[in-house]
């Protein structure tokens, strides 16, 4: 619960005057609903006494306040959906891209992207329900109930006392609702639908070689037996669902049922006027439906808890977000050069949750300014493995690692982006310009810088082939380009960044020996003096470097050739 609180408490420094304004337009069909009804009992049992006793009945006034309040109560309708689904929608429009940088921020190692963003989206949609089924309907009913207590105060006693132990008993089944909120149900349940993604688009994407192997059914059966497990875990939920709002019509029924007894009681003891005594019967009728509107969100409050944690989890400074005393750097773009090592390992050793044994074990190297380290070694050593602890992809299990003298876990995200450059064997390009992918490494870029960029890379003739240009928009994951010029772009994009360190993770795999060689030698005459560290396969990558690095696979301490 204390999860929920801290959500709704930054949802609400966001922007008071919207959280604040959505509350009250809330309250005005609420009060004017019961005010409503409460009018009209009076006004038709007034009319009636008067028409059975000649007694004169000004009906202007009550047929006036009827109508206004019809028409405020439709409009505070209105008002209160527009207003409260305004709030909501543009805090989440900001929940999700502080999110989104949180991920990118942080190590999220052994994380599948596809499960983030599965996680990623569940959350945003449990989370849309706090401020409008929880924190709404929660003012709005504190506030009708205090005020229906006050009327009720100046009422016999046994009207009073009724209303009283009714309030009591909404008010205790809230508390068990709260009480009983179990997130193992929601986790169990996020957990079979992550799974059931997962795994349905594994078996789309290897399709081919399950049909050929005879491995399409298992696979299938593991999906179904994920669907059963979501189904389980959401009839518990629904379940939930249904007790509460059953409890609540029947604590309802009786509510009215009380009322209505006890204001005959007092009508007949003349402590009370029939038109009073009915315009309260039929307030009370709306009573349940306000109190009800909070019973949806607390019969997802597990859900609800479960997505504010991990949300507030991911929202909490990590340490590298934060600047330790006494840290100092300079600049590279705009101070004098970094000297001395750049990158340093210091006895590093990394092995992946639930692996059998380490990958790599007491590894150390150090590399310094304008220096080229090759790393090569076996598939399975660990070469990926280094560019990842190098790029804080990963983090070390043992050991450190030093940038420019710095522990790299403490700098912070947007200095350690601009510091160090990677350029892998995938690069990725999304579904959008070339402008805006090149853009991705320096914001600010003019269109003349880009297409320096991009002549230094050999791919501008292409680009300027294409009647849009810059504007010619590339297909998700780079479609309509070679494999050539889906590398050049990405070097395109690196020749915008002035890091102190390159990291090329097989940079060149999958080319053929002359791009490769135009490829290395444009990078090498661009990278200044910017320290490089390649992951190599290919002697032509290996004769390019100044020093070359052998991982053994069994033994992680490194062999300098």
């Amino acid at each position: 619960m204390n999860a929920v609180l801290s959500f709704v408490s930054r949802h609400f420094r966001h922007n008071r005057l919207s959280f604040c304004l959505g509350i009250a337009a809330a309250l005005v069909p609420a009060i004017s609903g019961l005010l409503l009804l409460g009018v009209a009992g009076w006004f038709i049992t007034a009319a009636g006494v008067a028409g059975a006793t000649g007694v004169f009945l000004n009906i202007f006034v009550p047929s006036a306040m009827i109508r206004a309040l019809a028409i405020l109560r439709t409009a505070g309708r209105y008002g209160e959906r527009m207003l409260t689904h305004d709030a909501t929608f543009r805090y989440l429009a900001d929940l999700r891209t502080k999110l989104f940088a949180a991920m990118a921020s942080r190590s999220l190692s052994g994380q599948r992207s596809g499960l983030l963003l599965n996680r990623l989206t569940i959350d945003i949609s449990a989370l849309d329900g706090v401020y409008l089924r929880l924190v709404v309907p929660f003012v709005v009913i504190s506030t009708v109930s205090l005020a229906a207590l006050a009327v009720w105060l100046s009422m016999p006693a046994i009207v009073f006392a009724a209303g009283a132990v009714c309030l009591g008993g909404w008010f205790g089944l809230a508390v068990h609702a709260v009480r009983s909120a179990d997130k193992k149900i929601a986790r169990r349940a996020d957990a079979a639908n992550e799974a059931m993604r997962l795994r349905a688009t594994d078996m789309v994407a290897g399709r081919r070689d399950l049909a050929v192997f005879g491995g399409l059914e298992p696979v299938a059966e593991t999906i179904r037996r994920a669907d059963e497990t979501q189904g389980a875990a959401e009839d518990l939920e629904d379940r939930r669902a249904v007790r509460l709002t059953g409890f609540s019509a029947v604590l309802g029924q009786i509510f009215v049922a009380l009322m209505l007894v006890v204001v005959s009681l007092s009508v007949m003891a003349n402590d009370m006027s029939p038109g009073l005594g009915i315009a309260l019967v039929l307030a009370a009728i709306a009573v349940p439906e306000i109190i009800g509107s909070i019973l949806p969100g607390l019969a997802k409050l597990p859900r609800i808890a479960l997505a504010a944690d991990r949300t507030n989890t991911l929202l909490a400074p990590s340490q590298s977000d934060v600047r330790l005393p006494g840290a100092q750097r300079t600049d590279n773009n705009h101070g004098a050069p970094v000297t001395g090592s750049i990158l340093k390992f210091e006895t590093v050793s990394f092995g992946y949750p639930g692996a059998e044994r380490t990958v790599l074990e007491n590894l150390s190297f150090e590399l310094s300014e304008k220096q080229t380290l090759a790393i090569a070694g076996r598939s399975g050593c660990g070469k990926s493995t280094v560019a990842a602890l190098a790029s804080r992809m990963l983090v070390p299990g043992d050991g450190r690692i030093l940038l420019n003298g710095q522990d790299l876990a403490d700098v912070p995200e947007a200095e350690l982006r601009s510091r160090v450059t990677v350029l892998s064997q995938r690069p990725h390009l999304f579904n959008d310009t070339v402008g805006a992918n090149l853009r991705i490494a320096n914001p600010t870029a003019s269109d003349t810088e880009l297409w320096i960029a991009l002549a230094q890379a050999a791919i501008a003739q292409r680009i300027s082939e294409s009647p849009d240009g810059l504007d010619t928009v590339i297909g998700e994951g780079g479609l309509g380009l070679s494999g050539g010029e889906q590398r050049r772009i990405a070097l395109a994009r690196a020749f915008l960044t002035n890091p102190d360190l390159f990291i090329l993770d097989e940079m060149t795999e999958g080319l053929d020996t002359a791009t490769t060689i135009d490829v290395l030698e444009r990078f090498f005459s661009f990278r200044g003096r910017a320290a490089v560290l390649m992951i190599a396969h290919k002697r032509i990558e290996l004769e390019a470097a100044g020093s070359v690095l052998f991982l053994n696979q069994r033994k992680a301490d490194l062999a300098a050739e």
